[in-house]
């Protein structure tokens, strides 16, 4: 599953929408910052925007830019506009969407592919990716949905994915299963939106300091 000797969990915020949300998320501890720029999402951000957001983050906290099946060149343009660390691939991108990211001159950020599983995700899924991508997201699949169920899935079917490259942990991780999740997957990162909201891209920083007290203890 995850890198099992690895120091300590990473912690990745999503959905972050506002400035004020985005400086208490790093206080409590967040690693990275997730920024979504998938329109017709309830936490979509524009571009600009966040561009505004990360020009007051401190250093060494990731930018991670949230897309779904998006135009290659636009997901570059936004990538470079906001400086990002990461874009999320939320969608169908094939590897060769990947490639082209990855071969594009003005491409200066790393690749995180998402992947919704169910009972039919098989290892024949991800492995093409392999090479092309720095990290797994694994979120819960829901008929319809790209991401953002707050549900989750059964952890149980990780195992036979046989991820090659590290894992971050996604779907419906609150306070309340975040020790479990980590017990039983020992993800290198975990991903938290739903969970801790008040409602969409508005954390709630009670949720917030709850879970980073499981997590880091």
């Amino acid at each position: 599953m995850g890198e099992r000797m690895q120091a300590r969990i990473r912690v990745k915020f999503c959905g972050t929408t506002s400035v004020e949300g985005a400086l208490a998320a790093v206080a409590a501890g967040a690693d990275a910052l997730g920024f979504i720029f998938a329109p017709g999402s309830k936490r979509y951000i524009d571009p600009y925007v966040a561009r505004e957001i990360i020009a007051r983050l401190p250093p060494f906290v990731d930018r991670v830019g949230v897309f779904v099946d998006e135009d290659v060149q636009r997901v570059v343009a936004i990538a470079r506009l906001c400086s990002l660390s990461y874009v999320q691939l939320h969608g169908t991108e094939n590897p060769d969407y990947c490639r082209q990211l990855r071969t594009d001159e003005n491409f200066c950020a790393g690749i995180i592919k998402a992947f919704r599983v169910s009972e039919s995700s098989e290892a024949g899924d991800i492995q093409p990716y392999e090479s092309l991508v720095d990290a797994y997201l694994l979120d819960t699949y829901r008929q319809g949905m790209a991401g953002g169920t707050g549900k989750v899935f059964d952890w149980g079917l990780i195992e036979g994915l046989r991820l090659a490259r590290p894992l971050i942990l996604a779907g419906g991780l609150d306070a309340g299963n975040i020790a479990a999740a980590i017990a039983q997957v020992v993800p290198y990162a975990v991903d938290l939106n739903s969970g801790v909201e008040i409602s969409p891209g508005i954390k709630d920083p009670a949720k917030v300091e709850a879970i980073m007290a499981q997590i880091r203890g």
